[in-house]
């Protein structure tokens, strides 16, 4: 993604959901290749671009924040252990959604250690 491309900061979490943590929104210019096959699934197709995009996404910030000039391609691996109830046309199940958002922290969490 051309670094010219705006990333745009984490919105305000909701006042009632305090557990959600706020990230930043994925542009909409992101690509995404497959390198090694793709998942079984469009659910997991998709739950997986999810993850792949909001970890670029994060890298980029922490990137723009250390004054980086020019933004580099994020290569992300993913393997994910399908759930018992995977969510259902096209949401994520709240189990879906709670290992989602822990990853999330965890990503952050190493990104700011650099």
């Amino acid at each position: 993604m051309p670094s010219t491309t705006p990333l745009l900061p984490a919105q305000p979490t909701d006042s009632t959901d305090l557990q959600t943590p706020s990230l930043p929104p994925p542009p909409p210019g992101i690509e995404l290749t497959f390198l090694l096959g793709s998942a079984p699934t469009e659910h997991l197709r998709t739950l997986h671009s999810l993850y792949a995009s909001q970890v670029a996404t994060l890298v980029w910030v922490a990137e723009g924040e250390s004054l980086e000039v020019e933004r580099k391609g994020v290569i992300v691996g993913i393997a994910l252990r399908p759930v018992k109830e995977p969510g259902k046309d096209g949401h994520l199940s709240a189990r879906e959604r709670t290992i989602f958002h822990g990853v999330m922290d965890m990503v952050k969490e190493l990104i700011s250690k650099e």
